[in-house]
């Protein structure tokens, strides 16, 4: 039997359940910005119809506060450091939408958190995807002994490992002079 809220497919427009899924938001926060009026909504029947070319190039509030200009730029206590460890590695050839769910994995589990950073980010290496960036940020006084970080960083390469070509993998530690 058919949900109450299923209606067949009409092109060009989805229902709130799948704006929700198409911005990664709840279907509360959907109803907020058509309350809003900021996703343009229909209501056929009781249920809501909104323009799926709408909802595409609809854009999110970013969370937290507006920065009203940027950050300046600190030095860190002189008596201590912090060091950026980068890792560039290439993405084995048409593993590129398979590396993003098991990084959406790792994200949704928590897992691989490198005890002891500050900052962690994955970043595209170049625009066709070919090679990913790792980027590691440590303040020395909570940067755990190198065989600590070693066993962290083994057991990440061997839940990437059929994704990503670990032996092409260039890695460099460096102390961070100035950051924001």
């Amino acid at each position: 039997m058919a949900d109450i809220h299923d209606f067949p497919d009409i092109p060009g427009y989805v229902s709130i359940k799948q704006a929700a899924e198409m911005l990664g938001i709840t279907d509360k926060r959907v109803y907020r910005y058509i309350d809003l009026g900021r996703l343009p909504a229909f209501k056929s029947g009781g249920v809501f119809l909104l323009p799926e070319e709408e909802v595409k190039r609809f854009k999110l509030n970013p969370p937290g506060r507006v920065r009203r200009g940027p950050p300046q730029w600190r030095i860190y206590n002189p008596r201590s450091k912090v060091f950026a460890t980068n890792i560039h590695v290439q993405v084995r050839s048409g593993q590129q939408n398979e590396l993003v769910k098991k990084l959406d994995a790792i994200q949704k589990a928590n897992r691989h958190t490198f005890p002891g950073t500050i900052a962690r980010y994955a970043m595209k290496g170049d625009e066709a995807f070919t090679t990913i960036h790792f980027f590691l940020v440590w303040k020395d006084t909570e940067m755990p002994d190198e065989q600590t970080r070693e066993n962290h960083l083994t057991a990440f390469k061997e839940e990437l490992a059929d994704v990503l070509d670990w032996e092409t993998a260039q890695y460099s530690t460096n102390e961070t002079l100035m950051y924001t």
